[in-house]
Parts: C-alpha cells; structure tokens; sequence
C-alpha cells in the first residue's frame, strides 16, 4: 500500500481487513511510506514493513540523491496526486516485490497493481483492490489505459460496488482475471444499542475538498436552519476547502448553525450525539460515512454520486437517496427527516440492522473465499 499511516479510508481498510485475516493467515502488511503517527492500530498479529520510513513527501530523500535520480520519471505512471512516486520508489519496489513469497499479494491503487505484474515473481497470485469508482478512473485517459493494460494481468480484482464489477467486465470482456464485489468492511461492530437520536444535529464528515461536495450540503441545508433555529449541522474533517466553506457559512448567515470544528479521530462516539447523516459528495468509491453511521443507528439522506450511495442506502427504508446534484431535493429530505422524529427512529433502526452485512468478520469471510478460491 502507499502510506499505512495516512488518514483516508484505505490505510483504515487495509489495517481493518488485515487484522481479520491474520486469526488464519500469515499477514503482512508492506506500505511504501508511512507518514509519523499511526492513525489506525495494527493488529499485533500483523507484521508492518515501510519501505521508506516517513511521510509520503519525503523529498529530503530524493535530494541527497545523486542529480540523475533526483528528479526521475518513475515507470508506473502516477497521476497527479501520486507526485512522489520516482526512480527511488521504482528501485524500491522492484527489489521488494521482485523477492516476494510464494502466496498472494494485494495491491491496493493502480500504479501498484502495475509494479506489481512487472516485478512480482511468477509464482505469486497477484490481487488488485479498487478504492474508487471505474467512471473516475477511466476520466482519466491516462490512467483507463494502465488499467485496460494491468487488469487482466491479474489473478482476481477486487471492486466495491456491482455497477463497478459490470462495467469493468463490459469494458474488458475477453480477460480472464476474476472480478468480485467485496464491501469495505466497517472498522468497528454495529452498535448493541442504536443512538438516541435526540440531539437536533446533522452530521456530515470527511475530506474538505471539492469531491466531497460540502459546499451543496451547505446551500441545502440554509432553508431547512432557517425554518428550525435550534438544529445544526456539523461538518467534520479538514482539508483545503476549508476556508471556502467557512465563508459559504458567513454569507448564509449560518455561523451559529454550521459548524466546521476539524477532524475527530473517534467518529462513532460523535455519531451517536447526531440524529441523522447527510452526505453530498460529487463522487466516492464506496462511502464508508455511510455505514459507519448506519452501524449507530442513525437514518442517512445521501444523494445518488457514482458510485456507493444506491447500494448502501435503501430509499424509504434505512434512510432517503435524492438526485445526485439536486441541492432542492436534498434540502427537502432534511426536511422530512428533520420534522419527523419517529420516521427517523424507523429509518435508524433499520440502517442499524443493514449495517451487520459490513461487520468486519463478515467482509473477511468474503475476503477468505476468495483468496481460496485462488487456491483451486
């Protein structure tokens, strides 16, 4: 994986599903960099190798290096995001993956699905694990041929949603790699209890960023906070949208109803003080927001981005799926749910019972199956 240590959904998914493999399976965990401080524990089970210690903008590294290497190209055609990906990393990973252990390795982004078909050895099964969406990643031309390229050099592919599986088997339909639907697993069990739902809050959490789509939150929540003085929504995470959104909120007039009061490294205790999730992001790959806070009982209004939310979230049953985009839609789900206690209790307690299907034991069961199945 690319940094063990990071704070987004894969390092937690990766920790979260190696625990669970490591009761039968010998598990280790290789992570290409690893930022300074743990965000998620690791299972003591789990063996931890960093093949260079420090965050993933160790640019220190690269400046000792001799000029030539120092401003490499690397060979796995990163994308933007992916900027510290260099000769140093290639070298780095070519001698590791190339004296990997017969078994299975899972990869966990496309350029590592691609270092590892060229440098694994042969007799090595070799899974691919996608943390996004097949629209996001073949928008980008460069990355759809990487993927067109690796995909079928695999042993199984591993995707989050069914839409994911069916356009990958229509866009690649004469490879042979095995490709399953495995949900992200929830890092912790449903709640024995769901919340109380009595505290007026929405709840709405992750990256301050433009994907995540915080900015539609804010306008469609402005009608529903004008109307209910006494409700407010909390938006959680930092990221660097931050600052946009802070003005958003001044300008609505909605300083003492929309809170924005950073990151919480503890998020099912906070859930649990809310009565209900609302998520607008303009894409996801699989929103865990959503069933971690299905998991405590709370009812989710979510609209419809690709990809995640219409195979989470049961409209008019755990919680209210509105148009991706339709900030007025969005505004009127609030609304409903707002307004009425009792339909968010009925929704709460069914999207605590939804959430079971992504326990953390359960996912691993999916994950078991798998990796046996490659055995045969």
């Amino acid at each position: 994986m690319y940094d063990c240590h990071g704070r987004g959904g894969v390092a937690r998914s990766v920790l979260t599903l190696a625990a669970q493999l490591a009761g039968r399976h010998d598990v280790r965990v290789v992570s290409l960099f690893a930022s300074e401080q743990p965000h998620f524990p690791l299972d003591p089970r789990v063996e931890l190798e960093v093949l260079l210690p420090g965050a993933p903008g160790a640019r220190r590294r690269l400046a000792r290096l001799p000029r030539p290497v120092a401003r490499p190209e690397t060979a796995l055609r990163p994308l933007p995001s992916e900027e510290h990906l260099s000769q140093l990393t290639d070298r780095v990973l070519r001698r590791r993956l190339s004296r990997v252990e017969p078994g299975t390795l899972i990869s966990t982004r496309p350029s590592l699905h691609l270092a590892a078909v060229r440098w694994c050895p042969s007799d090595v099964r070799l899974v691919g694990w996608d943390h996004r969406n097949f629209p996001t990643r073949f928008a980008n031309p460069r990355q759809a041929a990487l993927l067109t390229e690796v995909v079928p050099a695999l042993d199984a592919y591993v995707v989050l949603t069914n839409a994911d599986a069916e356009d990958y088997r229509r866009e690649l339909p004469a490879m042979g790699t095995r490709v399953e639907v495995i949900r992200n697993a929830l890092p912790w069990p449903p709640a024995e209890q769901p919340a109380p739902l009595a505290a007026r809050t929405v709840v709405a959490a992750g990256r301050l960023t433009r994907e995540k789509g915080f900015d539609r939150l804010v306008d469609a929540f402005a009608p529903v906070a004008r109307d209910h003085p006494a409700w407010r929504l909390l938006i959680l995470g930092e990221g660097r949208q931050r600052n946009a959104l802070c003005a958003q909120v001044e300008a609505l007039g909605l300083a003492d109803q929309v809170l924005l009061p950073g990151h919480v490294d503890d998020l099912a205790p906070v859930l649990r003080e809310t009565s209900l999730l609302a998520m607008t992001s303009r894409a996801e790959g699989f929103p865990m927001v959503l069933i971690e806070a299905m998991s405590q009982g709370l009812p989710v209004v979510a609209m419809d981005c690709p990809r995640g939310p219409a195979e989470i979230v049961r409209d008019g049953k755990n919680g209210l799926l509105v148009p991706d985009g339709d900030v007025a839609a969005m505004t009127a789900a609030l609304r409903l749910l707002v307004e009425d206690e009792d339909l968010r209790r009925g929704y709460g307690a069914r999207a605590r019972c939804d959430a079971a299907q992504y326990a953390p034991s359960r996912v691993a069961d999916d994950w078991r199956g798998l990796l046996d199945g490659l055995d045969d």
